[in-house]
């Protein structure tokens, strides 16, 4: 219905958020500056908080769309998982191949490897976990761990 008197040729509401439909309002670019001003900066930990529905995941997908070849992005939509698979993600995502069952200390090491591999090669790694706000303990945990490998390399 809304279609034809908008002239649109799809629907542009889903249950996944499509960028190709976002509408540049002040307070989500003040909010995507605001990500892409951190990350230059080298920020640690950037948290993107607000109700459900105001646009949080579609920030994300466009911050993912805005960066430049210098970034690698691993990106978790589903974080309601056991630390074990969050780590299986995550390698997965920053372009390993590890077996599903690969003790958990060689999946570390890997993951390690990789993040100090692009560490050297000028590359910063940028972890996006979206819904947040549903991971277990023991998978903060987990991304702490992994936050203090990567940083070592700096010191």
């Amino acid at each position: 219905m809304y279609l034809e008197h908008f002239k649109l040729n799809r629907q542009p509401f889903s249950l996944t958020p499509n960028t190709e439909f976002y509408c540049e309002l002040p307070t989500h670019q003040e909010a995507l500056n605001v990500l892409l001003l951190s990350l230059q900066q080298g920020e640690g930990f950037i948290k993107i908080l607000g109700e459900v529905g105001t646009g949080k995941t579609l920030l994300c997908r466009l911050l993912l769309n805005t960066l430049d070849d210098s970034f690698v992005t691993a990106y978790i939509p589903n974080p309601d998982q056991s630390a074990d698979s969050l780590r299986l993600s995550l390698a997965s995502e920053l372009g390993l191949h590890p077996e599903k069952d690969m003790p958990q200390q060689k999946l570390l090491e890997a993951i390690n490897m990789r993040l100090l591999e692009l560490h050297r090669a000028g590359k910063k790694t940028i972890l996006i976990i979206d819904e947040a706000q549903a991971l277990p303990e023991i998978c903060l945990e987990a991304i702490r761990l992994l936050t203090n490998l990567e940083t070592e390399e700096k010191n």
